[in-house]
């Protein structure tokens, strides 16, 4: 079994770190919010446990031999946000789902810039930030799933 992952991003690399433990992890839209006292967007994701997946030489953690994959709630949190922007995201609808493809950030001037956060289907949520300061945190125990993202194309827009 492994440890709930802790993880902090404050380059691209690090960041490319973060995207590549959440892709394919899904939340609902009613599980995002900006808080612009605290200058922080937080999404609750169930990420998937890449990190738990067999590997051709059959080596890797698994739940169990009915589903071999795993689950977690994780939240993934953004410091410094000045200015948050969707597309694509229907907003009102909160229980509709967003599946994560990757995360980007773009230098503005010095450490500031915009952190781009791209969905399934076409949406995306895009962050003014003064510096690059994101967070990975586990929040849950695993649980086993039978189902391993496939990578197929949408067929509906969020929500």
């Amino acid at each position: 079994m492994t440890s709930p992952l802790r993880l902090r991003a404050v380059d691209t690399i690090d960041l490319s770190v973060i995207a590549a433990h959440l892709q394919d992890a899904v939340a609902q839209v009613g599980d995002m919010a900006f808080k612009p006292k605290e200058r922080r967007f937080a999404i609750m994701f169930n990420r998937f446990m890449w990190e738990d997946v067999q590997d051709e030489a059959g080596k890797g953690a698994q739940a169990d031999k009915g589903a071999p994959y795993r689950r977690v709630r994780s939240v993934l949190h953004f410091d410094g946000v000045m200015k948050v922007q969707s597309q694509g995201l229907r907003l009102d609808r909160k229980e509709a789902v967003a599946e994560i493809l990757t995360l980007a950030f773009e230098p503005k001037d010095d450490l500031a810039g915009v952190i781009t956060v791209t969905f399934a289907g076409g949406g995306a949520i895009k962050l003014e930030v003064e510096a690059l300061d994101v967070w990975l945190s586990d929040v849950s125990q695993p649980w086993s799933t039978k189902n391993r993202p496939d990578h197929g194309v949408a067929d509906e827009p969020l929500g």
